[in-house]
């Protein structure tokens, strides 16, 4: 729970009034993952969200970092390889990233969704991934 970060998930879910179907369905799954990688259920989101719970260390106990050591961009967990899918929106959500590079990939947001980039095309998504979001 821990890894879970809720600015990124607001982020992800203004999204879904995308004029684009494809890419409303893009951040719903990402979302939906985002979720699921945190340990979290939607009713906790919702919970959290209706009622927030606000964690008040008591004299003498430590408080907790707000993102653990093994956590990654966002708030994902770094035990598994993101897919190309969720560097994409990564990429495209990193205030980072500039924006003749947010332009060059709504051209491959079809692609990238339907899972038919190219190698090369992974490889330069991956690249952009380190460079504006993780590095």
């Amino acid at each position: 729970m821990s890894t879970f970060n809720r600015n990124t998930l607001v982020k992800v879910l203004e999204i879904l009034d995308s004029s684009h179907a494809q890419e409303a369905l893009a951040a719903a799954k990402l979302a939906s993952a985002m979720v699921r990688e945190a340990g979290l259920t939607w009713d906790q989101v919702i919970d959290d969200a209706v009622l927030p719970r606000v964690a008040v260390p008591s004299p003498g106990q430590e408080t907790v970092p707000a993102r653990s050591p093994g956590a990654g961009p966002f708030g994902y967990r770094r035990e598994r390889e993101l897919s190309p899918h969720e560097q994409f929106f990564m990429v495209l959500l990193s205030p980072r990233t500039p924006v003749d590079i947010k332009r060059k990939l709504r051209a491959w947001e079809g692609r990238v969704l339907d899972g038919e980039i190219t190698p090369q095309e992974s490889a330069d998504l991956q690249f952009m991934y380190q460079s504006f979001v993780v590095g």
